[in-house]
């Protein structure tokens, strides 16, 4: 039996009341690693066991699409779910909770039985404008069945560009259930952030700003030079002795295999280099 904490709990009564007393789509701000899956999980176990619904679960990359599903499945294994994705060659239609890639489902609404609750996950990743893959299958899906409700899941409600992910002529419209970072971190759900500078600092003062940013290849110029690369990682590797692994962010590619260059060759780490 899946026991929700208190806080997703709460995130599933708000839910279940918004659809309940407004016409509107509701949105759920869950922090990353704060348990969104229960959620969505007892949301479809509901639709499907307690009102006979049939609901589809959004997602954008495919790679997660079978982790989703099995995940689902774990939380809770009593409700049949299905995976539709061309990536992953699965191309279930019947189960009554699919979970599926907007890139390979999003011309095939007519394809399945109506749906009566779509679920986005990484709900900030739906266009506000324009004729996207999420606009198009949402209307046809609308289409066939007028009734379709809209729940989005996100950890950041905001796009740096256009503000709120909710807007009253969005798909999403309000955001009916919110629980911050610090929340989590004091009720001992979230590892406790510990903050450190490094003991040599790098002069930003000559850096020129594009566009509210720095620019990039001037960062990286200035990231780069030796002394500043042989004194963090000297740093990095004393503060983590106890740790199991480290994951180090660079400021570019060729900044990246150098601090890579650097760990192996003064501190005898092995780090490996992933770059996109």
């Amino acid at each position: 039996m899946m026991i929700l904490r208190d806080y997703q709990y709460a995130a599933v009564e708000a839910v279940y009341d918004h659809l309940r007393t407004r016409d509107d789509n509701p949105c759920v701000v869950i922090p990353t690693a704060g348990g969104k899956t229960p959620v969505i999980a007892t949301i479809c176990k509901d639709a499907v066991g307690r009102w006979g619904g049939r609901v589809l679960v959004l997602a954008h990359v495919k790679e997660l699409l079978e982790q989703a599903a099995d995940k689902l499945r774990a939380v809770c294994p009593e409700v049949p779910f299905g995976v539709y994705s061309a990536g992953l060659k699965r191309r279930d239609r019947t189960e009554p909770v699919i979970v599926a890639g907007i890139q390979s489902i999003w011309k095939k609404a007519c394809d399945f039985d109506p749906f009566d609750l779509v679920i986005v996950d990484e709900a900030h990743l739906i266009p506000l404008e324009g004729d996207g893959m999420y606009r198009h299958f949402l209307d046809d899906a609308r289409a066939i069945n007028p009734n379709l409700r809209i729940i989005g899941f996100t950890a950041t409600p905001f796009r740096l560009k256009t503000g709120s992910i909710c807007t009253p002529d969005g798909f999403l419209n309000h955001i009916c259930y919110e629980v911050g970072v610090r929340e989590l971190i004091v009720q001992g759900y979230l590892c406790p952030l510990v903050t450190k500078a490094g003991k040599v600092k790098a002069d930003t003062s000559g850096l020129h700003v594009r566009a509210g940013e720095f620019v990039p290849g001037e960062v990286e110029d200035l990231m780069d030079q030796e002394s500043l690369v042989q004194a963090a990682c000297a740093e990095i590797a004393a503060a983590t002795q106890a740790r199991n692994a480290c994951l180090i962010f660079a400021s570019g590619v060729r900044h990246g295999r150098h601090i890579a260059e650097v760990l192996q060759r003064e501190q005898g780490i092995a780090c490996g280099f992933v770059c996109g």
